[in-house]
């Protein structure tokens, strides 16, 4: 190819593929520049099939250009936006090593298990990065991009040779940046790490992120897979919980930390949205974690073993249609590859990309995409596509001196006046009715005594009462006494009641809710509960502790 404008020219050298996926394979290569300058670079070549799309031209260059902003050493460097042979193609930083879900079942073949530390280096590593990509200035900038990934999982997270972690494929991400790409016939995101409210049709917030962080970090400790959770909020915290309480040695330094790192992972994944941590303070949290863990370093397991790995998957250098192909690369200037033109559409196209709801029977219908090739990606039907473009009626002449728009006929108008005198006419009899009923009830019925209708307790409380949980993710605790609830709180309760006794119940996140008979004295009482060694809660403030159970 010739270069162009402001292009230039940079030789590429396809080595080898790496994955093929729906959207894209992506090679090792080796970059020559003019100057005679090598290295080793990673090419992803959307394939032919989408160069006509411009949903996905635009989602491809939108993240090439989000990466140049995000320099991060936990995210993928883009370095080039380029053409090859008429398809899109990104030049990438390349990492010698392997992803989290080909690491873990490399491993698994092995009969290996990866030290927990080593893990959750990895998952901090990865929460620094979303924590930079949403909340960091870029450079030149004044304030956050405001990153949300919306794909995080096994196969996005890579763990090089060296012990290095790097957040993959952006392209399904959303910013407060202006994009091109826009939502249409294609839905993006894998299904089984989409956050609940993700899954209902939420365009995802940065909590959708620190959900699919903490189910990964939940699939690493346990050594495999989960299947598809419930979508029904309790049931999801119920299977989790379960999830949670099964893994074995964490390599905690005692029960403590045991039970606070298990804390932190339910609270990440909690099916309430508002019940997860930031992800700044996930990122604190997981480091806390990770210096307390036994075990090896990620970067002395990565030597021992990523190293080893990589080279037995990635070892065969003649695999790939292209390998060894030479291209001359136009590396183009801002705005380019030149745009597509889209095919005629009913819909309007916004300027700033607006993703609309979906329902849930949607996301189950469809299978996630993904651009480094472990899953596959199904397009739902777009039944607009196949409607000619729409016809613009004709134009009114212009020539005309301006006339009055034709009058209603008469009958037209008389019809409606007929209409609305019925209409007073029946409100009238009605009224008449109504009130000739109300007196002849007045007259003939016996005056019966007035009905007291007593406000409920908590409004003629005087006794306080104070419930907390410090060492829980509390999701409410209410008091209630023959159905009506005298008293609730979210993270702690607190408020007057009538003496008497209550039922009291508390949520905690990931776990049904349990409950216990208490008698509130005249006095007042201030409960601290906590969980017991059987996952029950207990608590104090009232003599003999209380034991609440689901």
């Amino acid at each position: 190819m010739e270069s162009q404008g402001a292009a230039r020219n940079l030789e590429i050298v396809l080595v080898h593929e790496l994955s093929s996926g729906t959207f894209a394979r992506l090679y090792l290569a080796e970059a020559r520049a003019p100057g005679g300058i090598e290295r080793i670079v990673a090419v992803k070549i959307l394939r032919e099939q989408w160069s006509e799309s411009v949903e996905i031209l635009n989602r491809t260059r939108d993240e090439a250009r989000l990466l140049a902003r995000l320099r991060h050493k936990n995210i993928l460097r883009v370095e080039d936006l380029a053409e090859i042979d008429g398809q899109l193609a990104i030049i990438m930083e390349f990492v010698d090593g392997l992803d989290l879900k080909q690491l873990l079942d490399a491993l698994a073949k092995e009969k290996l298990r990866a030290p927990v530390r080593a893990l959750i280096e990895v998952c901090a590593a990865t929460a620094s990065a979303l924590d930079a990509a949403h909340n960091r200035v870029p450079y030149g900038l004044e304030v956050p991009l405001h990153v949300v990934h919306r794909d995080i999982k096994p196969s996005n997270i890579m763990v090089s040779a060296e012990g290095e972690v790097k957040v993959l494929d952006f392209g399904t991400a959303r910013s407060s940046q202006q994009r091109s790409a826009q939502t249409g016939a294609l839905r993006f995101g894998s299904l089984k790490y989409m956050s609940p409210e993700r899954r209902e049709g939420d365009r995802g917030e940065i909590a959708s992120d620190v959900y699919a962080l903490g189910l990964t970090m939940l699939e690493l400790l346990r050594g495999d897979w989960l299947p598809l959770l419930p979508l029904d909020v309790q049931e999801h915290d119920e299977a989790l919980a379960t999830a949670v309480s099964r893994l074995t040695d964490l390599g905690m330094p005692n029960a403590e930390w045991d039970h606070a790192l298990r804390g932190a992972i339910l609270r990440m994944v909690a099916g309430e949205a508002s019940h997860r941590p930031p992800i700044a303070e996930v990122q604190k949290l997981l480091r806390a974690f990770a210096d307390q863990a036994s075990g090896t370093t990620l970067e002395t397991f990565a030597q021992e073993h990523v190293a080893r790995l990589t080279r037995a998957m990635h070892g065969d250098t003649g695999a790939g249609a292209l390998s060894g192909t030479r291209f001359v690369l136009n590396v183009l200037p801002e705005g380019a590859p030149k745009p597509v033109r889209p095919k005629p559409s009913l819909r309007p196209t916004p300027t700033l990309e607006e993703d609309r709801p979906t329902t849930a029977a949607t996301h189950q219908n469809i299978a996630a995409p993904e651009d480094w090739g472990d899953e596959a990606t199904v397009q739902r039907p777009n039944p607009l596509a196949e409607l000619p473009p729409p016809v613009a009626p004709p134009a009114r002449p212009t020539a005309r001196a301006a006339e009055p728009e034709p009058e209603e006929p008469k009958s037209s108008a008389m019809i409606w006046v007929g209409v609305a005198l019925f209409s007073l006419f029946v409100v009238g009899v009605v009224l008449a009715v109504t009130i000739a009923a109300g007196v002849f009830v007045f007259s003939s019925t016996p005056e019966a005594p007035p009905v007291a209708i007593a406000p409920p307790p908590a409004l003629l409380g005087s006794a306080a009462v104070q419930v907390t949980v410090p060492d829980a993710a509390v999701q409410w605790i209410r008091l209630e006494s023959g159905g009506i609830r005298a008293a609730e709180g979210k993270d702690t309760l607190s408020g007057k009641v009538v003496p008497d006794t209550y039922t009291l119940s508390i949520k905690i996140v990931g776990k049904p809710a349990q409950r216990a008979s208490v008698a509130i004295p005249e006095g007042g009482a201030t409960l601290s509960c906590a969980l017991a060694k059987d996952g029950n809660l207990a608590c104090m403030g009232l003599g003999a502790p209380v034991a609440l159970k689901p």
